[in-house]
């Protein structure tokens, strides 16, 4: 555990302190921040085993109190201490929440077992409504000098030799995420993406290039997970006018880079990190030929831009739920698809289709149809 120092005394302070029908503690924060981790070390520390629960995966109030509603009723279970843990909560969203909400506010009260919870969003609506029964812990990014001094103390325990230069770049591409510096300085890969290119720039970069170092380069100019980079090269190439021939070989390509990056996170293996961006640059560039293809998702107009991330937290909890069902991030979906379902939501049966596919409620199907009158061409 790296930073939060005053965080984690006062979740284990919470704790100690804890009574039947006490408030609950809602640890809010980004992730990779140490939330998750803090609630199993405490827990364990002060010998409560753990009831989790994903609180975006059960969000009715029937699947809540079947799960959850005899932990929080026993102090007993599994012969010991019980404590219950909702992860996620502010991924409660839509008509499926109903009662959802009240329910945990209700058990909490009620409960013969501390509730910890947690939410990547501190200015949720769920985060606010839960805030009346909740004490809440705010968790931060670690700076820069933090994540250095961990890397300095793995590398001499592990006994490497990564220079200083290299290690203060790991910890500013690692941008206060621990476990991503550790998997730089696991896989001994360089640290490149303090160029700051974005997205766009690099792919465009990497399609651009003239030689194989120059292709390797720009893809570790990226600035997001190895997993956002297969998927915008995917989307790129499937979407562009390019021969079958060369789509076909630079998709065969890309699936077998996606074998890699699927052992390496199942295994946690993350030395083959290494090999992703050669593979890349040496087999999946020179199958795209003559090059003659362009990464254009970040182009979402302006005035959409502006409303997806300033006017609508509607916007981002479709975004939200969505993402997860296609295996991908709030943000992905909103930079890359929301454009494309916003006009294809001018369909009312598409439109009522979505709805219903997300448990969403009926202001929703209004505001999609709105914002289908407001794209481009309609």
């Amino acid at each position: 555990m790296v930073g939060n120092d005053e965080a984690r005394a006062k979740l284990m302070l919470w704790l100690k302190k804890w009574k039947p029908g006490g408030k609950a503690a809602l640890l809010v924060g980004p992730p990779g921040t140490g939330k998750t981790t803090s609630v199993h070390l405490v827990a364990e520390k002060l010998g409560f085993q753990l009831v989790e629960l994903n609180a975006s995966d059960a969000r009715t109030k029937d699947k809540l109190a079947k799960k959850i509603g005899e932990a929080m009723a026993s102090s007993n279970l599994f012969g010991g201490h019980t404590a219950v843990f909702l992860d996620e909560v502010d991924g409660l969203s839509g008509r499926s929440d109903y009662g959802a909400i009240d329910f945990i506010k209700d058990a909490v009260k009620m409960s013969e077992a501390p509730v910890f919870m947690a939410a990547n969003d501190p200015d949720s609506d769920e985060v606010r409504k839960l805030g009346s029964t909740a004490t809440k812990i705010e968790f931060r990014r670690p700076d820069d000098q933090a994540v250095l001094e961990r890397l300095r103390a793995v590398s001499s325990e592990e006994g490497l030799r990564v220079g200083d230069v290299e290690m203060a770049k790991i910890a500013r591409a690692a941008n206060g995420d621990l476990r991503a510096a550790m998997n730089f300085l696991q896989s001994g890969m360089p640290a490149q993406k303090d160029e700051e290119l974005t997205a766009s720039e690099s792919v465009n970069a990497f399609f651009d290039a003239v030689s194989e170092s120059a292709a390797l380069r720009a893809l570790r100019a990226y600035p997001g997970q190895p997993r956002e980079k297969l998927r915008d090269l995917f989307t790129a190439v499937t979407r562009s006018r390019v021969h079958e021939e060369r789509k076909a070989a630079a998709l065969e390509v890309l699936s077998r880079a996606d074998v890699v990056m699927g052992r390496m996170l199942h295994g946690k293996d993350w030395r083959l990190l290494r090999y992703l961006d050669p593979m890349l640059a040496s087999e999946f560039w020179k199958a795209l030929g003559d090059g003659g293809l362009r990464y254009t998702l970040d182009s979402v107009p302006w005035p959409l831009q502006l409303r997806i991330w300033n006017d609508s937290k509607k916007l981002k909890g479709i975004a939200l739920l969505a993402g997860k069902r296609l295996g991908t991030s709030q943000r992905g979906f909103l930079v890359q698809d929301m454009p494309f379902v916003l006009l294809l939501c001018a369909d009312r049966g598409f439109r009522e289709g979505l709805v219903r596919s997300l448990e969403l409620d009926e202001s929703y199907d209004a505001l999609l149809a709105k914002e289908a009158t407001r794209q481009p061409g309609r």
